[in-house]
């Protein structure tokens, strides 16, 4: 007899402030990805079966030779950011890339 937990949560909120608190900044299945050079950057966020495709791939090399194996953060890409825009997004649309808008 007596409130249950969840009901009792539901009284106080606490279900509310814990989603809030925690939001989702990377969509299931996607990683974030900084690319650009010279101080132009922009993020992408690219699905993960996009990995294996053999032109991302020499990207990603590219991106080992410039930065090491072991980078802490974001995967970056030295790369020009609006080429990347223009041939993932608009050329390559079956592969899912999507731009974010920087914070």
């Amino acid at each position: 007899m007596g409130i249950r937990g969840s009901k009792l949560s539901q009284i106080i909120g606490v279900n509310k402030r814990l989603r809030s608190s925690t939001p989702v900044t990377t969509p299931r299945g996607y990683v974030p990805v900084c690319v650009g050079v010279d101080g132009d950057f922009r993020r992408f966020m690219v699905h993960t079966k996009l990995l294996g495709h053999q032109e991302f791939m020499e990207l990603l090399y590219s991106s080992a030779e410039e930065y090491g194996f072991c980078n802490d953060g974001v995967l970056r890409i030295p790369y020009e950011a609006k080429d990347f825009e223009e041939y993932w997004m608009i050329k390559k649309s079956k592969p899912k890339v999507f731009k974010v808008k920087p914070i």
